[in-house]
């Protein structure tokens, strides 16, 4: 993981995103921060400039990875799958304010990128202004994990921070004693994809698998949770992403959403 993309416009929620990127990069020379304004029309070039001075000036420690600002205009999620392979984007860190429960039809630009998005997103919510990544909940279903590829973004964070990856299966019927062929599958590919990181695989019943989620999150005193919404899916069946968009308004802790 070498290059970072961090959206910045200045506000408390993604000065509070780039805090935990720069505590994510973790005193690692390789890292580069890409920290990406777009300019609307009423900010000229120069006062953007001036503004990111005063950002740099906080971050300028020798423990701190090398920053570097990027001033664009044009719409925000097209001009980040732009950049993505320009700048061979590893991971995009983008803060939230997050929604209310009741907001179902609420749409932020961060859960517009993470469903639009082909690459890796790790979201900061709000409130969240701590750095701790000891443990990380994956939270996956049912159904056969089709695509193991999102697994190596998950193994190398993990790698990293030394993190225990506790994987979750909320499921609205009864939770079955034994485990299914599917179960076994996935305990396979779960096991050999994140090596001696994976810890355990929890089964929990809820009528409403989000809340659920959330509740597990709570419970647990989690650092981070991972979803990974494509990896069920046969090759050109679209998801709605319903999950990814409730997690993304809702969740206290970072997700991380494999794509």
């Amino acid at each position: 993981m070498k290059n970072i993309l961090v959206p910045f416009d200045f506000s408390e929620v993604s000065q509070n995103a780039l805090n935990y990127a720069v505590k994510f990069a973790d005193q690692d020379p390789s890292i580069h921060l890409h920290l990406l304004h777009i300019r609307t029309e009423n900010e000229s070039e120069a006062e953007i400039r001036q503004k990111f001075e005063l950002v740099l000036q906080k971050y300028d420690h020798p423990l701190n990875p090398k920053l570097q600002t990027l001033v664009m205009t044009g719409e925000l999620i097209s001009t980040i799958i732009e950049l993505q392979e320009k700048l061979e984007v590893d991971l995009v860190i983008m803060g939230t304010r997050g929604a209310e429960i009741d907001e179902e039809d609420f749409v932020t630009q961060t859960s517009r990128l993470v469903h639009q998005a082909d690459l890796p997103v790790l979201v900061i919510p709000e409130k969240f202004q701590k750095f701790r990544l000891n443990t990380i909940i994956l939270s996956v279903g049912q159904e056969h994990i089709a695509d193991r590829s999102p697994l190596y973004v998950l193994l190398e964070v993990s790698r990293k921070f030394k993190a225990q990856v506790h994987v979750l299966t909320v499921q609205k019927t009864p939770v079955a004693v034994a485990y299914s062929e599917v179960d076994e599958s996935n305990e396979n590919t779960l096991q050999y994809y994140l090596e001696m990181f994976y810890s355990h695989h929890s089964f929990s019943e809820n009528e409403d698998i989000e809340k659920g989620i959330l509740e597990y999150i709570e419970k647990h005193d989690i650092d981070m949770v991972a979803i990974m919404p494509n990896t069920h899916l046969k090759i050109g069946e679209p998801s709605e992403g319903r999950l990814t968009r409730f997690l993304t308004l809702h969740s206290n802790v970072p997700l991380l959403v494999l794509d």
